[in-house]
């Protein structure tokens, strides 16, 4: 695979589209339909920045080898995860104090 497969991969996985990596990142989306097409990784400096937002190393990106990030992930955080995944993405839409309203909720729940 190369640079742009594993990014389209790692957003796929984390329910991230292309815009809002770019947005995050601090690049124009069109660079990744330009690197895609002209089958080029991008400067160090946005590698990077990609690399941040989607939790892995610039060198799993590079060579699809060493993800860090999969590597501190234990088999019970990724089950939970992928139990959990609908609602994360559920509240991830909501207000900051929506959210804020399910963290005290979930805080007095768990007190008992």
């Amino acid at each position: 695979m190369n640079f742009w497969e594993l990014v389209d991969e790692e957003l796929k996985y984390k329910n991230i589209d292309r815009k809002k990596l770019a947005s995050i990142a601090g690049f124009n989306v069109s660079n990744i339909s330009k690197g895609i097409r002209e089958n080029n990784v991008p400067s160090a400096d946005t590698a990077v920045r990609i690399a941040r937002v989607l939790g892995v190393s610039v060198e799993y990106l590079v060579t699809g080898e060493n993800n860090e990030w999969s590597k501190k992930v234990s088999s019970y955080e990724e089950a939970l995860f992928q139990k959990y995944k609908g609602m994360l993405q559920k509240i991830e839409k909501l207000t900051s104090n929506e959210r804020d309203g399910i963290q005290l909720l979930l805080d007095k729940l768990c007190e008992k």
